[in-house]
């Protein structure tokens, strides 16, 4: 390797790292302020447009810099994993192949830190209860050494991440009998697939008749969903039966900034992540359902019923601001704009005033009072100035939930 080909590099204090990118975050907002200002609008300025584009552009191209001083190779994280399965292997018996893929993918250092325990737990997971013993999987035709594989890939602004083994597969039977004993679902349900798999996603939910070291416990997997959506991430699950199980991953690229589509509702701001949307529309009043029994509504689109909840009821609050919510959940939902977003449990709609616009906002962290804002995945920073509540969807929809069960006992307490 020639001088000229050689790189040099440099040590940085991650923290340095962290400030250069709320720095210029801040730059965006001022800048958008300065070349947004109302007073310009009545100047005729040669050139102010293209100037104003141009910095905007320069701006991404410093965020887009800022941000990848950060990323770090995943493969960090996955030759971590390499101890874990040879220790794993010993323990359970079971001769174990980790294959690596994808080792050189970049992802943000944050992200990397949070994810070696949900990652953990995904490889036991896969080694106790995906792979079978060696004898199983001869008799099975398999080879006698179970394998293990971990993928990374960046895909758009997000990382995809996938822990697949080529063991047993999920038992669907098992799991939804285990689901009938604890009331996740009913006796006569038959649930498609994607809900019985959803299931070993609750907390404590285990089929295992036996506690062990590694598993029967209940804990691991509701653990990993929590650490996927603090992350603003989501997973889903696939599985063969005697093929195997796949888990996939989706991480933002970055958590400092968010593709956002910034909504209002009554006086307040909310800024949705944009991959998360699926459609925004103004109901009709014919495709409202209001069932009294329990409050809910639903509405009927495309030939599917989105359930809605209301964000008034979760924050309490009305459109002149009095804290009294139930003025404003009398609203027709005719008069408001339905934002339906994808959820791990499926769609739900979520009315709101005014659809502000799509913008790329700068994220602070829930810190101090701000800690606990229900549904919150963070402080949105707008281009106006403004701020706006960044919503994790995963969470709002359990909020949603909880607000609407508390409510409907409040109702039937009176």
């Amino acid at each position: 390797m020639t001088s000229a080909q050689q790189e040099t590099f440099l040590r940085v204090k991650a923290s340095k790292v962290s400030l250069l990118l709320d720095l210029v975050g801040e730059l965006s907002l001022a800048a958008q302020v300065v070349t947004h200002h109302p007073a310009l609008e009545r100047l005729e300025l040669e050139g102010l447009d293209v100037a104003s584009h141009r910095l905007e552009l320069l701006i991404r191209e410093a965020q887009r810099l800022a941000s990848s001083l950060r990323l770090v190779p995943v493969g960090e994280l996955f030759q971590q994993m390499q101890r874990a399965v040879r220790d794993l292997s010993r323990e359970t018996g079971k001769p174990i192949d980790l294959v690596l893929e994808g080792e050189e993918t970049e992802i943000d250092k944050v992200v990397v830190d949070e994810l070696k325990d949900p990652l953990m737990h995904l490889v036991r997971n896969a080694a106790d209860h995906g792979l079978e013993p060696a004898a199983e999987r001869v008799a099975a035709g398999k080879p006698e050494q179970g394998r293990i594989t971990l993928t990374a890939a960046q895909k758009g602004q997000e990382i995809h991440i996938a822990v697949a083994d080529d063991g047993r597969g999920l038992d669907r039977e098992a799991i939804l009998k285990r689901a009938r004993q604890t009331g996740l679902v009913g006796a006569d349900e038959e649930p498609d697939d994607a809900t019985v798999w959803s299931f070993i996603l609750k907390a404590g939910f285990s089929t295992s008749e036996q506690v062990s070291n590694l598993s029967g416990r209940g804990v691991g997997m509701d653990v990993v969903q929590n650490a996927i959506h603090s992350l603003r991430g989501r997973m889903a699950v696939d599985t063969r039966r005697g093929e195997g199980t796949r888990i996939d991953l989706f991480i933002p690229l970055t958590l400092a900034f968010l593709e956002s589509m910034v909504v209002r509702s009554c006086r307040r701001l909310y800024a949705i992540p944009i991959d998360v949307v699926l459609q925004v529309f103004r109901p009709e009043a014919a495709q409202v359902i209001h069932a009294s029994a329990d409050d809910s509504e639903t509405v009927s689109r495309q030939g599917a019923l989105v359930p809605v909840s209301r964000l008034q009821r979760l924050y309490a609050e009305n459109a002149a601001g009095s804290g009294d919510a139930r003025d404003d959940d009398d609203r027709p939902l005719s008069e408001q704009v339905i934002v339906v977003v994808q959820t791990s449990g499926g769609p739900f709609g979520v009315p709101v005033d005014e659809i502000v616009g799509q913008q790329q906002v700068v994220m602070k962290p829930l810190e101090g009072r701000l800690r606990d804002i229900r549904g919150g995945a963070g402080i949105a920073l707008l281009s106006s100035g403004e701020v706006a509540i960044a919503l994790d969807v995963e969470r709002l929809r359990q909020e949603l939930a909880g607000a609407r069960q508390t409510a409907r006992g409040k109702d039937d307490g009176r």
